[in-house]
């Protein structure tokens, strides 16, 4: 019998399920609207599609874990969701904890944009690399870094905020409260706002297309530059990542968006070197890269009862 991870992929809109073995191959995929899960409160729902996933797949496959990708921020024991702006009512609620005793099986929860981190690093051969950093632009800026073979956490575990970068001066107000957050002009709620408002009767996925020359626009994808370079002169990385919905567009400028990335990027190096990369569009690599991480923790565990020491401490 196949060993599997049950994987999710929960998004603003829709949340995508899958069983992921060693090897990365999927299998069983669905795809939920998120609205559906919360209808009865979203713990409970996704609780209830989880059991009705297992029952359908349990006797074809051995579901080892179940590994979940939030949009949210996560608590440095990846254990609790702090806050998720794009699903009400998901803060700070102990899911590990909560799916653990009604599933009985592990659990394990990361940021979505560090499960497409992996995806994209599995997907391009560099798990030997140094420094990897991914950088993906849709609604907002998501952000992952991976070091010397592991993802990066920070003191509260949530490094990587890279759209909370300040870009003065600006007068945007971004989602988080503060003032002039590159998010606020970088990312995908941008540039709706300023479709409406500059280029009324356009459609958000024709404002590339139409519209690319103009200074509005130009300003708009030198945001993102900026933020990518800012990354850059920080880390020196062997590689950078970069997608979201907003690269997956019609006419997106990428060969723009290049030229504002090393614009702003330190001479002669890290810009000399610079290797960019661009990941491939696929509804399903959120999910692969949640079974990539459930298998990675766990080997951890495996590894940690068979030596008797602790999990390894997140950096």
């Amino acid at each position: 019998m196949t060993e599997v991870i049950l994987c999710l992929d929960i998004g603003g809109t829709n949340c995508r399920f899958g069983l992921v073995d060693r090897e990365s191959q999927i299998y069983g995929q669905k795809i939920t609207a998120t609205a559906a899960l919360a209808e009865q409160g979203f713990m409970e729902g996704l609780v209830e599609r989880l059991l009705r996933y297992v029952t359908r797949f349990g006797e074809q496959f051995r579901i080892r874990a179940i590994s979940l990708g939030f949009p949210s921020t996560i608590d440095r024991t990846r254990r609790c969701v702090l806050s998720t702006p794009n699903i009400p009512g998901l803060d700070n609620i102990p899911v590990v904890d909560y799916l653990k005793e009604r599933m009985q099986m592990p659990v394990f929860l990361e940021r979505d944009v560090n499960m497409l981190l992996l995806h994209d690093i599995k997907c391009f051969g560099l798990l030997g690399e140094k420094i990897v950093v991914g950088i993906y632009f849709g609604t907002g800026i998501g952000n992952g870094i991976f070091i010397n073979g592991d993802l990066l956490y920070g003191r509260n575990g949530v490094a990587g905020e890279l759209g909370h970068i300040p870009q003065l001066p600006s007068h945007n107000q971004c989602g988080c409260g503060n003032p002039s957050c590159v998010e606020a002009m970088g990312g995908g709620k941008y540039l709706e706002e300023l479709c409406e408002r500059e280029f009324p009767g356009t459609r958000i996925k024709d404002v590339y297309r139409l519209h690319r020359d103009r200074p509005q626009i130009r300003a708009q994808v030198e945001a993102m530059g900026a933020a990518v370079a800012c990354e850059v002169n920080i880390l020196d990385p062997d590689y950078v990542i970069l997608g979201g919905g907003l690269l997956q567009m019609a006419d997106f400028p990428v060969d723009l968006l290049e030229q504002y990335i090393r614009k702003h990027t330190r001479k002669p190096h890290p810009e000399r070197n610079l290797r960019l990369l661009f990941s491939q569009a696929g509804q399903e690599n959120g999910v692969i890269g949640a079974g990539i991480y459930g298998w990675r923790m766990l080997s951890q565990q495996r590894f940690c009862s068979e030596s008797g020491s602790a999990v390894p401490a997140r950096a």
